[in-house]
């Protein structure tokens, strides 16, 4: 079963013009397997109407407390009834009413009621955004737990370009799932997590590189954040968006990477090498583009460094790699795992049937040092991310209890 798949999310919709992004927020839900179930303001139906929800996959949808064929205790059931509620677009206004304790809607209403984890997506012209109420609201709302998704910086209705514009339905989307996880067991702890290809430059024009997606790592880094930990995102070049809640650090060769993992690794916790490191690069960069001749053409090439042995002192305390292989995996796997000194390897082959490079699924076993084997059923790549690092928490775990005796 996948994380989201039953899930039961409070979509709250507020007046604004990101009002219809609800829209496509809700199908990615839907899509997901949860079940929604919508409240709007009356200002909110004013930009999109119930109907739309109800056509698009949801489940009910409130507007009036007070309407006909209304459940008394509505604000109460359904507060009891969700696993999490997020508020996108949440305008000054809503956001003014939960920081006061004002219920005097269906949406405020029920975030008075409900208990669980909250998320908030704010819209609004900049001006608002920046009014000193505004942030004193949103910091208070902050303090008390409440979870937000943005404001990003981008066109606005009024037709400038400033802070204010509500994230993507996606960039929500992920921020929810988040916080869906549950759990804090990695709380306080720093995680790296390298994702992607490398690329490695012959001339101005033309690279060695491979066909990574980084969608493993990007998934990885997104599930660590939703675990409570402070989480370094080193990319390759990929065309994901990186997760919510992670520090983005983009490079391009593996040398690059190399600097970043020095740079970032230093007292963190644990490493998940999920990047596709090119293992040469050419010997020789060339200023200009290599022009095309008769005669054939002899590319010599160097060894890049081994990232993790380059460590030295740096090395977290446990490390999570990956072996991609298209022939005897589970050997390879091991080899690599000894060889590294990793904790555990997940092992995988891209030649398997719907797990591929680019795939939204992988299937891998997982190999442990202690000689554990965990082989996975095939799964949504952010499913098989919580699963890792569900694994690797207790190592985590494991490994301050071995330091205290």
């Amino acid at each position: 079963m996948t994380l989201m798949k039953d899930k039961k999310i409070l979509l709250g919709v507020s007046g604004g013009i990101g009002a219809f992004k609800a829209c496509e927020l809700l199908r990615l839900f839907v899509k997901a397997g949860c079940t929604v179930r919508v409240i709007m303001t009356k200002s909110a139906a004013e930009f999109v109407t119930p109907l739309s929800f109800q056509s698009l996959g949801a489940e009910s949808v409130s507007v009036d407390m007070f309407g006909e064929k209304r459940d008394t205790l509505e604000h109460v059931s359904w507060a009891d009834w969700g696993d999490i509620l997020v508020i996108a677009p949440a305008t000054a206004n809503i956001i003014g009413k939960m920081a006061g304790g004002i219920a005097d809607d269906a949406l405020s209403t029920q975030f008075l009621a409900f208990y669980g984890p909250v998320l908030a997506a704010p819209a609004m012209n900049v001006k608002m955004f920046n009014n000193p109420t505004v942030q004193r609201n949103i910091r208070y709302l902050k303090s008390i737990g409440v979870n937000f998704a943005g404001p990003e910086t981008g066109h606005l209705a009024s037709l400038i370009t400033a802070a204010g514009r509500m994230t993507e339905p996606p960039g929500i989307f992920a921020a929810a799932r988040q916080r869906l996880i549950g759990k804090n067991t990695l709380a306080g702890k720093k995680v790296v997590v390298t994702a992607g290809p490398t690329k490695e430059p012959l001339d101005p024009v033309r690279y060695l590189s491979n066909h990574s997606s980084g969608k493993m790592g990007y998934a990885l880094a997104d599930a660590a954040a939703g675990f409570g930990a402070e989480v370094t995102l080193i990319s390759g070049p990929t065309d994901l968006t990186p997760p919510p809640s992670v520090t983005f650090a983009p490079v391009q060769s593996a040398v690059d990477m190399q600097k970043a993992l020095k740079r970032y690794c230093s007292k963190s916790d644990i490493l998940f090498m999920a990047a596709a490191v090119a293992d040469y690069r050419p010997a020789n960069y060339h200023k200009q583009k290599i022009k095309r001749s008769d005669e054939s053409m002899k590319l010599e090439l160097k060894q890049n460094p081994d990232l993790l042995k380059s460590l030295g002192d740096s090395r977290p305390k446990i490390v999570v790699g990956f072996a991609l292989e298209t022939e005897n995996l589970e050997s390879r796997a091991v080899e690599k795992l000894r060889d590294k000194k990793m904790d555990i390897i997940a092992a995988n082959d891209p030649t398997k049937e719907g797990v591929g490079f680019g795939s939204d699924f992988n299937q891998v076993t997982l190999l442990f040092k202690g000689g554990k084997r965990l082989k996975l059923e095939k799964m949504d790549k952010f499913d098989l991310a919580v699963r890792i690092i569900d694994e690797t928490s207790i190592l985590l775990e494991n490994h301050g209890s071995k330091r205290k005796k």
